[in-house]
């Protein structure tokens, strides 16, 4: 099969190009695959194919944009890296797929079985690290031509004939956050272990696969017990609403983003989750839901949380998107911070453990519970958990957690997705050095890991000063019951 970038496409992607902030070589990663294969959209997908075509033309929000830098010990040459490319490219099904539409309107998955990656090289005097940030500006902006490119796009800088950095973009309906983590983590192992890495076991997930067992007598089961949950839950009453409006703003320009970066944060709610015997993502969603009750004044609390669908061992570590969202709802009333916690948990499992479906039953079924397909029930709060932290990071119980909330930041940022109420939790590290080393090791010793809770609000509802208000308390109620605990 040829290449899904041909000639054409090539001159579009000039074209679309031409404000690039620094000239750029192109070069392809070829690659063959063992099969070539079509299917149609696993239940990941759909949620995510709906988010693509209802921001449209916007839809580059749900693309994957990151920057990054290779370690000076590592750095590879440029034919090294078009080898890895071409190593992972024929390793993963996800990153040779295309996302064409059938005739009758269908968009499909399609996996080549061969073809070519162009990557783009930038010539760079030092390795200093200005050209990133221009890049992945630039980037950050540039949709996918999903029927026919590749869902990876790559930048790398060249210093001397090697590899400094880059940035990468994906698209998400061939990744998700998880897959993401895996696919570094191969990365290092390969370049680690002599430029190859053990076949993958037999029986691994693939996201043709998960699209075949999501159509089989198992995959259906799952859908139905998913849809019996949410009518269970919402037959007899709608979901938690938003506050009364308390200002009257066109769409475009009625939501905000905030993000509070807190060291203290992340030192209290793993101290938590180890003396509950709770997961971190338990304590979070607890400690929000409370706050939820007192920003509503309802002590049910209604939330979309994204669930990773990766329960099974073979689909741990497997490169797709499997993301799909779930129905949470918990009774507070009477609950303090910890009761909050503890009960948030046994709902979440519970919504974990009964979440995955099509999009088209789901969808009709919110209609039918709403009021109709042109107003179908809707989700106004949602949280996202997308840390990737290892579990079993080790907990400070060296010095109370409030002793680092004076390095915590807040900042308001550009809003990327018009959400009424929309908590995305996100996880790191603190690195002083590019090579990850003395330093790196450092931030784990002193606890430089932190917590970063990205808040997106319809200020028509919830104003700037509740959603800082919000943020900070989040914070302020972990570090206060670690603290209390200690």
């Amino acid at each position: 099969m040829s290449t899904p970038v041909n000639a054409d496409r090539d001159r579009d992607r000039d074209r679309d190009r031409s404000g690039q902030p620094l000239p750029a070589r192109v070069r392809r990663a070829p690659f063959k695959g063992e099969r070539a294969v079509e299917a149609g959209l696993n239940w990941s997908q759909q949620e995510i194919w709906a988010l693509i075509e209802n921001s449209a033309p916007r839809d580059h929000v749900y693309n994957v944009v990151e920057s990054f830098r290779v370690p000076p010990a590592v750095r590879p040459t440029e034919d090294e890296c078009l080898d890895a490319l071409s190593f992972f490219l024929s390793r993963h099904e996800a990153l040779r797929s295309v996302f064409p539409r059938k005739p009758d309107g269908r968009v499909i998955q399609r996996v080549l079985a061969e073809g070519e990656l162009p990557v783009e090289f930038v010539d760079t005097p030092t390795a200093e690290g200005e050209e990133i940030a221009a890049l992945e500006g630039f980037f950050a902006t540039r949709r996918f031509s999903f029927a026919d490119e590749l869902p990876l796009r790559l930048v790398l800088l060249v210093t001397e004939g090697r590899v400094w950095g880059g940035v990468y973009v994906f698209s998400h309906m061939a990744v998700d956050w998880y897959a993401l983590q895996y696919l570094a983590e191969e990365v290092a192992a390969y370049f680690r272990g002599g430029r190859t890495l053990p076949p993958l076991p037999p029986g691994t997930m693939t996201s043709v696969g998960l699209t075949q067992w999501q159509e089989s007598p198992d995959g259906i089961r799952r859908r139905d017990r998913t849809l019996a949950h949410v009518a269970s839950l919402y037959r007899d009453r709608p979901p938690l609403g938003l506050p009364p409006a308390v200002a009257d703003l066109p769409d475009e320009s009625a939501y905000r983003q905030a993000a509070l970066r807190s060291r203290a944060a992340q030192h209290a709610a793993a101290r938590i989750a180890e003396d509950t015997g709770l997961s971190i993502a338990g304590v979070i969603v607890g400690a929000a839901a409370l706050l939820l009750r007192d920003l509503t004044g309802s002590d049910r609390i209604d939330l979309h949380l994204t669930s990773s669908q990766r329960f099974g061992r073979d689909s741990r570590t497997t490169v797709a998107t499997m993301m799909q969202e779930s129905y949470f709802s918990v009774d507070l009333t009477g609950a303090d911070l910890l009761q909050a916690v503890k009960r948030s948990w046994l709902s979440a499992i519970t919504a974990f453990q009964k979440s995955g479906c099509d999009a088209y039953s789901m969808n009709r079924l919110l209609a039918e519970l709403g009021g109709g397909p042109e107003a179908p029930l809707s989700f106004s709060y949602c949280i996202n958990d997308r840390r990737t932290l290892p579990a079993d990071a080790a907990v400070r119980r060296d010095a109370p957690a409030a002793d680092l909330l004076p390095d915590t930041v807040l900042t308001w940022l550009p809003v990327t997705e018009q959400e009424p109420f929309y908590l995305i939790v996100d996880d790191g590290e603190e690195h002083g050095g590019e090579d990850g080393g003395e330093d790196a090791g450092e931030a784990g010793e002193h606890g430089r890991a932190y917590l970063e809770f990205s808040l997106t609000c319809d200020i028509r509802h919830v104003t700037e000063d509740r959603m800082e208000s919000f943020l900070r308390e989040l914070e302020r109620s972990l570090v206060a019951l670690a603290d209390s605990a200690a």
